[in-house]
């Protein structure tokens, strides 16, 4: 990414959250109106009421796109000066995170299904090997690498792991580069120092 599609993607950020804050804050109003309609102008009370749900459903659906957003930039390592899209990843490397894609790639390696069992087992030692570093509250993840790994388990059409249209070689390759994300975090050097 360069400079003026991060800043492009930064002001859509800004502007996608104004959006939904104030559509969202305009429902809770004309739904507050609606119910005091009730009481004093009943005629009015639907269509205020259906008014504050539709607004409410653009604010959502600005949620929904800026959310969307986030999720994508968060594979762009140039998009970390991005505030939301660095705690976005920061998230995802954090130790209960870690532990969650620690299980799912055990349950992977125990039960592969039919149409990834050869995929699986080609890379199984790496895979276990991730599984392991990723439980290790030695070390620390990159956020970046940290995302890479969620997209390897979860993204159906971008994972060499679940995707079989993708090469194989790719999914050793993309387990490599996760792996290359990890650095011994102050409890590894306080351990490594001693």
């Amino acid at each position: 990414m360069d400079a003026r599609t991060v800043d492009d993607a930064a002001t859509r950020l800004r502007n996608l959250r104004r959006e939904e804050w104030e559509n969202l804050g305009l429902a809770v109003l004309v739904v507050g109106l609606a119910v005091a309609a009730t009481q004093v102008r009943p005629s009015l009370a639907v269509p205020l009421f259906v008014g504050g749900l539709a607004v409410g459903i653009l604010g959502m659906r600005a949620l929904w796109r800026r959310w969307d957003l986030v999720e994508r930039l968060a594979g762009e390592r140039d998009a970390y000066v991005i505030a939301e899209v660095r705690e976005f990843a920061t998230r995802e490397a954090t130790t209960d995170r870690r532990h969650c894609l620690a299980v799912m790639i055990r349950n992977r390696l125990r039960e592969p299904s039919p149409l990834h069992a050869e995929r699986i087992g080609a890379v199984a030692e790496q895979l276990a090997a991730l599984a392991s570093e990723l439980d290790s509250p030695e070390l620390e993840l990159d956020p970046a690498c940290a995302v890479a790994c969620v997209r390897l388990l979860s993204d159906v059409e971008g994972s060499p792991l679940l995707n079989p249209a993708l090469p194989a070689e790719e999914l050793r390759s993309r387990v490599c580069q996760i792996r290359s994300g990890f650095t011994p975090g102050p409890r590894g050097q306080a351990v490594t120092l001693k």
